[in-house]
C-alpha cells in the first residue's frame, strides 16, 4: 500500500512540475510580446527619463579624451 502512494505521489508531483513549466514557458512568451510592443510606443517613457537616459547614453559614449581636461603644468 506504501508502495502504490509514493508512487501516485511521485506521478502528481510530476505533473504538476510539467504544468508549472508549461505556465512559466507561456508567461515567458508574453512578458517577450509585452515587451516587444512596448518599443512601438515612444511615448511609454516619461520625457524627464527620456531626456535623463538620451544625455547618459550620449555621455557614455563619448570618447574617454572628451572627459578630460587639459592639466595645467
Amino acid at each position: 500500500m506504501l508502495r502504490e502512494q509514493t508512487i501516485n505521489f511521485l506521478e502528481a508531483t510530476v505533473v504538476f512540475l510539467l504544468l508549472t513549466n508549461a505556465l512559466s514557458i507561456c508567461a515567458a512568451t508574453w512578458a517577450i510580446y509585452r515587451a516587444g510592443r512596448v518599443d512601438a510606443a515612444p511615448t511609454a517613457i516619461h520625457p524627464r527619463l527620456g531626456r535623463f537616459f538620451a544625455t547618459w547614453s550620449q555621455r557614455r559614449n563619448a570618447p574617454l579624451s572628451a572627459g578630460l581636461r587639459a592639466s595645467s603644468n
